[in-house]
């Protein structure tokens, strides 16, 4: 082999390198980005969209329902099953429980800054028979939900309500003290007006 020829070969070498680092690069980029962006809790323009993606409540199964999507008057029923076997001290919090849960969850994941909240129980076997003696209606906001948030966890960040587990953004431990070591309290402070 000449000395050209050994220098022409190590200048295709010294191409085909430069091109492959570039490649690999890029890739760790989009590959960082993309992990960056699983790592900051998803955000939603419409809580329509939010509670679609949750999974949480459904219109078909009429465990959701929106009263009006008209901002600033949003207003949204939920409504978990419940059988007959459930007592009304346990209905009661389990009503409590997802007005909470859909005001925190909302502030976490939307922009919206207040929203009128309906939970009311609906028959387990018979999806049609809602239990309208337990019903509960309550208008929250983000300045008030922001307040408890600092009061109980110390925090104004909504976001550490969730964790990210394997991929999917879960209530955590922090949304759980909300949600049931403190519902009484969080309920009670949580309504406008009160």
């Amino acid at each position: 082999m000449t000395k050209n020829s050994i220098l022409n070969l190590l200048n295709k070498t010294t191409f085909i390198l430069s091109i492959a680092t570039s490649t690999l690069l890029v890739s760790c980029k989009s590959e960082t980005k993309s992990n960056t962006e699983t790592k900051t809790l998803p955000q939603y323009e419409t809580v329509r969209e939010m509670l679609e993606d949750s999974g949480d409540f459904y219109e078909e199964n009429g465990s959701l329902k929106f009263i009006s999507e008209e901002n600033p008057n949003i207003h949204i029923q939920v409504s978990k099953p419940i059988s007959k076997n459930d007592t009304k001290d346990a209905i009661e919090e389990i009503v409590k429980r997802d007005i909470v849960y859909v005001a925190f969850q909302t502030f976490a994941q939307t922009s919206l800054t207040e929203l009128t909240i309906t939970s009311v129980p609906l028959d387990f076997e018979d999806r049609k028979k809602y239990y309208d003696s337990y019903k509960k209606t309550l208008k929250v906001d983000r300045v008030k939900a922001k307040s408890i948030l600092k009061e109980h966890l110390n925090s104004d960040d909504f976001s550490i309500l969730f964790n990210l587990e394997n991929g999917i953004w879960l209530p955590n431990k922090n949304f759980d003290k909300l949600k049931f070591k403190k519902l009484e309290e969080v309920y009670n402070e949580m309504g406008i007006n009160q």
